[in-house]
This record gives C-alpha cells, structure tokens and sequence, in this order.
C-alpha cells in the first residue's frame, strides 16, 4: 500500500516521563503479535476517528496527533503496522493496547 507524503498518528499517553527516544502510537497488537497502528490522511479524519471512537465507548488516552512522512513511516516506526484510515469498529474490533 502506499501511503500519502504526510500522515497523521494519534500519540498515546504514558505512565512516568517522556522517553525521547520513543513515541507510545495508538496501536492494538493481533493474536500473532503485530502491533497495528491507524494513521490518517487529514488531520480532519485522525479527529473524526477519536470522536467516533469515544462515542463507541473507546477510550484513547491521547498525547497529541502528530504529522508524520507516509514515505519514511516504516523506518521510523518498523515494529508497527499502518492501518491507513480505518474506522473505529475496524481498528478496535480485537483490543487496543499500546
């Protein structure tokens, strides 16, 4: 799949201080082990997403959105997976974990 030049991801908070060198994404992590991440192509849609989310009774525990370079994303993220402008239902239907 190729993503867009920039896309958005949802920065999840953490217990403790910020570790610099690691950013906590929104993810849930399948039976097998892959941690999934949704990203977003419009700054519009990542808020619709969390709106949407809460209204279903998901609750993300959010840092900020960041933009980040859709052709760069699998090198600076390499042990997730993007999921690119799911639904709610979709993304959550197995779990959330960060």
């Amino acid at each position: 799949m190729t993503l867009p030049e920039r896309i958005f991801v949802v920065v999840v908070e953490t217990e403790g201080d910020r570790d610099p060198e690691r950013m906590p994404l929104l993810s849930r992590t399948d039976a097998g082990g892959a941690r999934h991440t949704p990203a977003f192509s419009s700054l519009l849609l990542a808020t619709t997403f969390l709106s949407h989310a809460q209204e279903l009774g998901y609750f993300v525990k959010l840092d900020y959105i960041f933009p980040a370079d859709g052709r760069r994303v699998a090198e600076d993220f390499p042990e997730h997976t993007i999921q690119l402008d799911p639904s709610p239902e979709a993304f959550f239907g197995s779990g959330l974990s960060v």
